[in-house]
């Protein structure tokens, strides 16, 4: 058996990703939008306490799952998560 080899980065499939974690006490919430080859927009809020119970809306446009990433990320630090990290992923691993 060979075990899976890095791809250098100039090799790597490009994507698009938002992703943001936030932490309430001892849970961590991912929130994330990302773009599928048919071009549909896929926003996840996934618990990772919980995996069952994550939501998942898609979207034709950008516009449309930029809005819902951007309400969602409010909606969270207003019931007072903490956002502790997150960013921008252009090149799959």
């Amino acid at each position: 058996m060979v075990a899976p080899q890095p791809q250098p980065a100039h090799m790597a499939p490009r994507v698009q990703w938002m992703h943001r974690l936030f932490m309430k006490g001892t849970y961590v919430l991912s929130c994330d939008v990302d773009v599928r080859a048919d071009g549909v927009f896929v926003a996840t809020l996934f618990p990772l306490w919980a995996p069952e119970e994550q939501v998942t809306e898609m979207f034709t446009g950008r516009v449309e799952a930029m809005r819902w990433y951007a309400e969602m990320l409010q909606r969270l630090q207003f019931a007072g998560w903490l956002l502790i990290g997150g960013r921008a992923v252009t090149t799959a691993a």
